[in-house]
């Protein structure tokens, strides 16, 4: 399927530089569309913030419950497996990792590490509390930078961080537009 989309975007390419397309038909080139296995896309435009994002499918996991918080973050939850949060920062991957390594309260071990993501867990040993599993993902769009992580407040399996974040990775500007093939 992924190879398919790919010679298809590369045919429509083709074709629009062979035509001699517009410079604004060739910026659209870069936009890169991701189709992504039982995801959809959420525009997220009505709660102010000018993205769309993938989502899990809501005729299979539930509509998402999309609300802007009292902290200026915007949640994405879809029952209790899925929690995202996203808001204007920094995406300072390298600041977290200080911060994690030198908190005092927990045990932090980084799982994945990438350029703008990180999946680590947390525990406190000898306590009883289950260890718990986040990530954080830096996404630049245009101009600004965004951060998303999953939401603190509530346990996630490894499994669903790393889909999450798959699904964070996929944030792209809403008024981009799509190359069709």
């Amino acid at each position: 399927m992924k190879k398919t989309i790919y010679i298809l975007t590369l045919i429509a390419t083709i074709t629009l530089v062979a035509c001699g397309g517009s410079e604004t038909e060739n910026t659209t080139e870069n936009v890169e569309t991701v189709s992504l296995k039982g995801l959809e896309e959420l525009n997220l435009s009505e709660y102010g913030y000018d993205l769309v994002i993938m989502i899990p499918k809501a005729e299979i996991n539930g509509v998402a419950d999309v609300k802007l918080t009292e902290r200026g973050t915007l949640e994405i939850v879809i029952g209790m497996d899925y929690g995202l949060e996203i808001m204007f920062g920094d995406g300072d991957i390298e600041l977290l990792k200080t911060d994690l390594k030198e908190g005092l309260v927990f045990n932090t071990e980084i799982i994945t590490e990438e350029k703008n993501a990180i999946v680590y867990t947390q525990d406190i040993p000898d306590s009883g509390v289950k260890t718990q599993n986040h990530f954080m993902y830096r996404a630049e769009v245009g101009e600004n930078i965004y951060e998303v992580r999953d939401i603190v407040e509530r346990e996630y399996g490894l499994g669903m961080i790393e889909k999450m974040l798959e699904s964070a990775k996929t944030i792209k500007a809403a008024t981009s537009k799509k190359v069709e093939a």
